[in-house]
C-alpha cells in the first residue's frame, strides 16, 4: 500500500501527493421515492478528514457524533468521552474530525491503530417532515361492561393520527433526535417510514385500549351514545398519548377516534336490555300515576263531604263494629279492638265507647248472643234499594246512595252531621241532651223530660 493511497471512496481516483489532499462535501439527497421513504439515514461512510463540509437540506436534521469537540455538543466534553451534535436544516457546518486531510498522515497514524481511525465519526440524517392521515385500527376487541346498561360488550375503534420529528423549537429538536436514534433507530443504517408506522400503531394499540375503556366507564358513556363523544375522547386521549410518545423523540400531531362499534350481537343484547329498563320504569312510574290520581280523587271527595282521612278510617272501624254478626268470641275480639280504637280522637273515640259498652252489654245479657238479632226497627232504611243499614251510615250498604240530609249542622262548628249521631264528628261536640233529674237522653230541642217529666 502505498503512503499515498487513500481508503477514502472520494480519495480513490486521486493522483500525485496534492490528490491526496481530501475535503469531503458530506449531504443527502433522496433520489427515487424509496429513498424519500426513509426517515433515518446513516452516512455511506465514516471517519470523515478534518475541514469536511456538512450540508443539511430542508426538513433534514443531522446528528454528528465524534470524539472531538465540533459545533454545538449535547454532552461534556471530556476525556474518552464521545461528543455529539445536532444541526438542524439548512445549515452548511465544517467540521472538525482531528483526523488530517492528508491522506498520508492519516495512513500513518491509523497504522498505528490497526488501520482504524483514532477519530471515528459518523453522520445520520433524519427527515422531518410531518407523517399525517396515518391509520389505526384495533385488532382485537376490548372487552368491557357496558356503564349504561351493564351488559359486556366487544368494543372495536379505528382513526388517523399523525407524527413527525421536532425541529422548529431547536431545545427540543436535538434532544428528540438523539432520543429517536437510541430508542428506535438503534444501530440499523436506514429506518423507513412504513417502520416507524407500524411501531406508532403498536404504541397506540398498547395504550388506546385502556385509555379508552377507562374514559367509557370513569364518564358513564355506553356503546349507544359513543359516537356523540368521539371529539371529546379523542382530545381527552390525545392528550394522554403525548406524554408517551415524547420518551421516544417523537411528536404526535394529531390523534382521533373515526369509529368506535360493537358486533350486531352485542347490539342486539343493549336493545333488550334498554327496552327491559324503560318498560320497567315505565310500569312503575304509571303505578304511582295512578295511585296519586285516586288518592287525589279520595281527598277531594271527603273535602265536598267535610271530613278527613282519619275520621274515614274510624267511621269504617264503627261501620264494621254495627254490621258484625259473628259468635259471641268474636264480638268479643270486636270489642277489644273498639276499646284500642278510643285513641282515634275525639268524638269519634267516645262514639266508639258507646258501641263497646252497648255490645258488651247484649253480651252479657240473659239469652247472650242467641238474644240478639239484627235490628229491623232501628237504623237507616234506604229510600232506593230498601236495604237497612247501621245507624250512623252516611252511604248504604247495597247500592251507595247517600243519606246525608241538607241542613243537618253541628250548632257547635256548623259541619254536616251523620244522621242519628250522638256526637259530632268534627268538634267532638255532643248532639243530644240529657235530663238533669233522671239522667234520660234526650232529643235536641227538648224541654221536658219525656220520662220523668222533669223541666230541662
Amino acid at each position: 500500500m502505498g503512503l499515498l493511497h487513500s481508503d477514502n471512496p472520494k480519495e480513490k481516483d486521486h493522483k500525485g501527493v496534492l490528490g491526496a489532499f481530501s475535503v469531503d462535501v458530506i449531504k443527502w439527497e433522496p433520489e427515487d421515492d424509496v429513498q424519500a421513504g426513509i426517515v433515518a439515514h446513516k452516512f455511506e461512510y465514516e471517519d470523515f478528514p478534518n475541514g469536511s463540509y456538512l450540508i443539511v437540506n430542508q426538513s433534514q436534521m443531522a446528528v454528528f457524533t465524534n470524539n472531538m469537540t465540533a459545533g454545538n455538543s449535547l454532552s461534556a466534553n471530556g476525556e474518552g468521552q464521545a461528543q455529539v451534535s445536532t444541526f438542524i436544516g439548512p445549515c452548511k457546518i465544517k467540521l472538525e474530525t482531528g483526523d488530517s486531510r492528508f491522506a498520508p498522515f492519516r495512513n500513518i497514524s491509523h497504522s498505528l491503530t490497526g488501520g482504524e481511525s483514532a477519530f471515528h465519526s459518523t453522520v445520520y440524517f433524519i427527515n422531518t417532515t410531518f407523517m399525517n392521515e396515518l391509520n389505526w385500527g384495533t385488532q382485537a376487541p376490548v372487552v368491557l361492561q357496558d356503564p349504561e346498561e351493564e351488559v359486556n360488550v366487544h368494543v372495536r375503534a379505528f382513526g388517523l393520527f399523525g407524527v413527525h420529528i421536532e425541529q422548529v423549537d431547536t431545545n427540543e429538536a436535538v434532544i428528540d433526535a438523539r432520543k429517536f436514534l437510541q430508542k428506535i433507530v438503534g444501530t440499523r443504517a436506514d429506518y423507513t417510514r412504513s417502520e416507524l408506522v407500524d411501531f406508532m400503531r403498536a404504541k397506540i394499540l398498547e395504550y388506546v385500549p385502556d385509555l379508552l375503556a377507562k374514559n367509557m366507564i370513569n364518564e358513564g358513556i355506553g356503546i349507544l351514545r359513543i359516537s356523540t363523544k368521539l371529539k371529546e375522547f379523542s382530545e381527552t386521549i390525545y392528550s394522554e398519548l403525548k406524554d408517551h410518545f415524547k420518551e421516544f423523540g417523537l411528536t404526535l400531531d394529531n390523534f382521533s377516534f373515526h369509529n368506535i362499534n360493537v358486533p350486531d350481537s352485542d347490539l342486539n343484547a343493549l336493545n333488550e336490555a334498554k327496552i327491559k329498563r324503560k318498560t320497567a320504569r315505565l310500569e312503575a312510574e304509571g303505578t304511582a300515576a295512578k295511585m296519586d290520581i285516586e288518592s287525589a280523587a279520595r281527598a277531594r271527595m271527603r273535602e265536598r263531604e267535610g271530613y278527613t282521612y282519619q275520621q274515614e278510617q274510624a267511621y269504617g272501624v264503627m261501620q264494621n263494629a254495627a254490621s258484625n254478626t259473628g259468635s259471641a268470641g268474636g264480638f268479643m275480639g270486636m270489642g277489644m279492638g273498639l276499646g284500642m280504637g278510643v285513641g282515634v280522637g275525639g268524638a269519634m273515640g267516645m262514639g266508639m265507647n258507646d258501641i263497646t259498652r252497648s255490645t258488651m252489654s247484649a253480651i252479657q245479657s240473659p239469652g247472650g248472643m242467641q238474644g240478639m238479632q239484627p235490628a229491623q226497627s232501628g237504623g237507616i232504611t234506604c229510600s232506593k234499594c230498601g236495604k237497612i243499614n247501621p245507624d250512623g251510615a252516611r252511604f248504604c250498604l247495597e247500592c251507595g246512595e247517600s243519606f246525608a240530609p241538607a241542613g243537618a249542622v253541628c250548632p257547635s262548628c256548623g259541619k254536616e252531621l251523620v244522621p242519628g249521631a250522638k256526637f259530632c264528628l268534627n268538634c267532638g261536640a255532643k248532639l243530644v241532651l240529657q235530663c238533669p233529674s233522671c239522667g234520660e237522653e234526650l232529643p235536641a230541642g227538648a224541654k221536658f223530660c219525656h220520662k220523668c217529666g222533669g223541666q230541662i
